[in-house]
């Protein structure tokens, strides 16, 4: 079988920076196993399928090299990118991904994808989470948001200590669900608002460039902690990726723009 394959910057207008991930369009999806496998191989933090459902809509799935996920943002953001590129939708009327995170609307507005997810809020970890949490800082501070999801979050002091962290992976994956998050207010006379890293060791990820998804999580707590609606976000892996974010209650919006790499074919059977 063949199966056409790009890849994507999100959350980036400059190849080599954001975070990259694979997608494909397909008639029907391949077996599961099949799908984790060419995940897998081509080892990217996400790989995304989609079907067609109708006019500008699909169905829409995630794989890590390790397993699929209910919700990633930065293959979203890809994949509505990709289809735009390739005039397979209209982008003159909502673009609908079905997920396992119920239906996802998409939107344009020029250059910038707009993404309408699910808010996530924090709720007190395990006994056992933060005692692994002591054991990752030591004397350092921080403050422990909680479990928002799969993920579990802390605010550490300064965007320098977020950007400086050495993260280890071993305590990182006792801790509960597969995301670990550090994020910090941002230095001040920056142009955004707050700063991140995510770490996902246990999905074959041990650090995502930038990761959408958390952010259905820090934008309601960063909103309420600076009072802002909309913020500018930035997450500091080694190739950064920018994100403008807005709390709508139940709902956020983020918002970036995407550039293709590469597009080719892969033969499997």
């Amino acid at each position: 079988m063949q199966l056409t394959i790009a890849i994507i910057d999100a959350f980036t207008n400059q190849v080599f920076q954001g975070n990259p991930a694979a997608t494909a369009l397909v008639d029907k999806f391949p077996e599961d196993a099949q799908m984790q496998q060419i995940a897998a191989e081509i080892n990217l933090s996400e790989t995304a399928f989609v079907k067609p459902l109708g006019k500008n809509h699909f169905q829409l799935r995630w794989f890590t090299p390790k397993r699929e996920v209910p919700l990633c943002g930065h293959a979203t953001l890809a994949m509505a990118h990709y289809l735009r590129e390739i005039e397979a939708i209209a982008t003159d009327t909502p673009l609908i991904f079905s997920t396992l995170s119920g239906d996802l609307q998409i939107s344009f507005e020029d250059n910038l994808i707009v993404m309408d997810f699910p808010a996530a809020f924090y709720q007190n970890c395990s006994d056992r989470s933060q005692l692994v949490l002591k054991h990752i800082f030591g004397d350092r501070s921080y403050i422990s948001l909680g479990q928002s999801a799969d993920y579990l979050a802390v605010v550490l002091e300064s965007e320098s200590a977020v950007q400086d962290f050495d993260p280890p992976y071993e305590l990182i994956a006792q801790l509960d669900g597969f995301g670990f998050i550090i994020t910090a207010i941002a230095d001040a006379g920056q142009d955004y608002d707050f700063v991140s890293r995510f770490f996902a060791p246990k999905a074959g990820i041990p650090e995502d460039p930038v990761t959408g998804s958390a952010h259905c999580s820090l934008t309601p707590y960063w909103s309420k902690r600076l009072g802002k609606g909309s913020l500018k976000a930035k997450q500091l892996s080694q190739r950064t990726g920018n994100l403008e974010v807005s709390d709508r209650g139940e709902r956020v919006l983020l918002k970036g723009e995407a550039v293709t790499f590469l597009r080719g074919q892969t033969t499997y059977s």
